[in-house]
């Protein structure tokens, strides 16, 4: 009833002006939904990178619940990740939860995990680790002093990025371990720990499906050759830690005890083996102790049941947020980021060294703008262009017209500093995403 009269506040006569989709559209996606035996819905980044992607994400959500599109073959609300890991990350990061899910605060779910890891009590987390933003944010403040930062290139991929170069210039001590040695936050370091790449890793990964899946080392490792692991173990023992390791000696006994910390929760995988999965083709979660290695999938809520104390969904929703920064006569357009090419990762550190790559893609950044608004601009093909945003920074860019984007809109790839830099940094309420999707920005034509 709550969300009944969420909406009754909004007049579909008035959608095509907010979001630019017209009210036939929006008709015609209703009667697709409602006629439907089987409706599935798909998003990706375009929905998790935005200043209200939490609240977004939860919106395609209800419709999934109100029209009995979860829990069923062919149905469900689906958010495609960027990585390999995404769901393993989620259940296991330490991050915002408990190992295996549960809040800091559910006593009965603190004792559990203490006993499974093998530490008293009083060593987990009473409360979530603070997010990236807070984390840079307290560098440029003064009130941390170092940072340890893992297979990432925040000097680049990092919202209103000149923000992190200038907390990297202010560290007392910047720790970086990466496979590569020469990314642009590297350039900053005090400390490089150098790691393996993935071809010489193992473990396990748990992807988007529930479904767990070994790595296999593919090379060995070299004398002195240290994996991710290694040297987080290696700390771990320069620190002193002790016995406290014992049950982390290996990616196996990580697995073992990761596993423990699932008993009888929701993401249960205490019958499954490290072993099992060598040689299998990945096993899905819950598989609880007894259970069937036949069964080659088990559907979550396919008994209209879910993990709350009622067993009922929840919906959840809020009035829409203005972004701090919008539209303006000085900022008329909208700049979205996003992939180049296929072939192009995040910020290149690993996909320049593919020759068919580096054959077709810019050395540059550049910016596509609507061939319409690039006439009434008289901006041509190559021209190169400055781009301001209300974070101060200006950038220049290269010129690719294009007619797949909106006249008010312009759109960057992601991999090139200038890129992210001109973005404000906006954050979701909730994730504290980066808003990389949505940036009010001017463009001037450099002579």
């Amino acid at each position: 009833e709550g969300f009944k009269n969420h909406v009754k506040k909004y007049d579909i006569n008035d959608v095509e002006e907010y979001t630019g989709i017209s009210k036939g559209r929006v008709l015609e996606l209703a009667k697709i939904i409602h006629e439907g035996k089987r409706v599935s819905f798909w998003w990706t980044m375009g929905v998790n990178q935005g200043y209200q992607a939490v609240r977004t994400a939860q919106a395609v959500i209800n419709l999934a619940l109100m029209t009995g599109n979860i829990g069923r073959p062919g149905t469900g609300a689906n958010s495609i990740t960027g990585q390999c890991n995404a769901m393993g990350s989620r259940l296991f990061s330490n991050t915002t939860g408990l190992y295996g899910g549960g809040e800091y605060t559910d006593k009965a779910r603190r004792k559990v995990v203490a006993k499974a890891l093998g530490i008293d009590e009083e060593m987990l987390p009473k409360k979530p680790t603070i997010p990236y933003n807070a984390i840079i944010e307290g560098i440029n403040n003064g009130t941390i002093k170092a940072l340890w930062v893992l297979a990432t290139n925040p000097v680049v991929s990092w919202i209103n990025s000149l923000e992190f170069k200038k907390a990297a210039e202010k560290l007392e001590f910047l720790a970086v371990q990466d496979i590569y040695s020469d990314t642009e936050t590297c350039k900053y370091a005090h400390l490089i720990l150098p790691s393996t790449n993935g071809l010489k890793k193992e473990g396990v990964l748990i992807n988007t499906e529930r479904r767990l899946s070994k790595i296999q080392p593919v090379l060995e490792k070299k004398k002195d050759e240290l994996s991710d692991y290694d040297i987080l173990l290696g700390i771990g023992n320069a620190l002193g830690m002790g016995s406290l390791l014992d049950k982390w000696k290996t990616p196996r006994d990580a697995f073992e005890t990761l596993k423990e910390c699932t008993r009888n929760m929701p993401c249960d995988i205490t019958g499954v083996s490290y072993d099992m999965l060598k040689d299998s083709k990945g096993i899905q979660w819950p598989f609880k102790e007894g259970d069937d290695i036949e069964k080659e999938e088990r559907r979550l809520f396919e008994d209209g049941k879910f993990y709350t104390p009622n067993k009922k969904a929840k919906f959840i929703y809020e009035d829409i947020i203005n972004p701090p920064f919008e539209q303006s006569e000085e900022y008329p357009y909208i700049l979205n980021t996003g992939r180049g090419t296929v072939g192009q990762w995040h910020t290149q550190t690993r996909t320049r060294e593919i020759p068919d790559v580096e054959a077709i893609i810019m050395k540059k950044g550049y910016i596509n703008i609507n061939t319409d608004l690039a006439e009434e601009l008289g901006i041509k093909e190559n021209d190169m262009v400055k781009v301001s945003s209300p974070n101060g920074i200006s950038n220049q860019f290269l010129v690719k017209l294009s007619r797949t984007v909106k006249k008010d809109q312009l759109y960057a790839p992601m991999h090139y500093i200038e890129a992210n830099s001109v973005l404000p940094s906006i954050f979701d309420t909730y994730s504290k995403e980066p808003n990389y999707k949505y940036g009010p920005v001017k463009i001037e034509k450099i002579n």
